[in-house]
């Protein structure tokens, strides 16, 4: 039973959910902006292309870990930046429903905070139990050691990514509501900070990442 919930699990957040929220987001989002395409690319396209990053990174740089199943390219899915860009527009969607409405510096904390908790749990949560299914390998590593491994600092640098990618986003937002012809600067600069931050966050707790040779 433990196993059949485990996998209806790993296919809702791997498949399911990336599938059906992504559409559905994008149409929420531009309703939100109001029709402005750049700010749905705020939202959607900046988690879309780090989550490719970073499966580049870990499945070709580093060579950290790997997917085992479902359709890939290498060792990440096809899909993998839609799986980042749908949790996380989605959390941002359930923190705020105004982007221009943050101003102070309680609601920036809050909006980090909330934001990187709920990443954290998750991409940890969902990390786990791909382990635990077999769905994920570990260079190296048993699914023991595979697990500590994990805990070590997936949650500290998923946090960082919804931190950063939260902020990010409404600072970007924010910026392109009020000057429009910034937006390939903002979009620059928020993928840069989302990947830029939580990659000092992952090099810095996992001690066991290495450069391919």
């Amino acid at each position: 039973m433990v196993i059949i919930m485990r996998q209806f699990l790993l296919a809702i957040s791997t498949y399911i959910f990336p599938i059906f929220a992504t559409p559905l987001l994008i149409w929420l989002w531009w309703k939100i902006a109001g029709g402005q395409w750049s700010l749905v690319a705020l939202v959607m396209l900046v988690p879309v292309l780090f989550g490719y990053f970073t499966a580049f990174v870990a499945t070709r740089v580093v060579k950290r870990w790997r997917m085992t199943t479902g359709p890939r390219i290498g060792g990440a899915y096809v899909h993998h930046g839609f799986i980042y860009a749908s949790k996380m527009a989605f959390v941002l969607l359930l923190i705020t429903r105004d982007p221009m409405a943050i101003r102070i510096w309680f609601d920036w904390m809050s909006v980090a905070l909330l934001s990187g908790a709920a990443t954290a749990f998750g991409g940890w949560w969902h990390d786990l139990l791909a382990i635990r299914a077999g769905k994920i390998e570990f260079t190296g590593l048993g699914a023991s050691a595979a697990e500590r491994a994990l805990a070590s600092f997936a949650p500290p640098t998923y946090f960082a990514v919804g931190a950063t990618y939260a902020v990010a986003t409404i600072i970007g937002w924010q910026l392109v509501v009020e000057q429009p012809g910034l937006f390939p600067w903002v979009f620059a600069g928020a993928l840069a900070a989302l990947v830029i931050v939580p990659t000092i966050v992952y090099f810095a707790l996992d001690s066991s990442n290495r450069i391919a040779r």
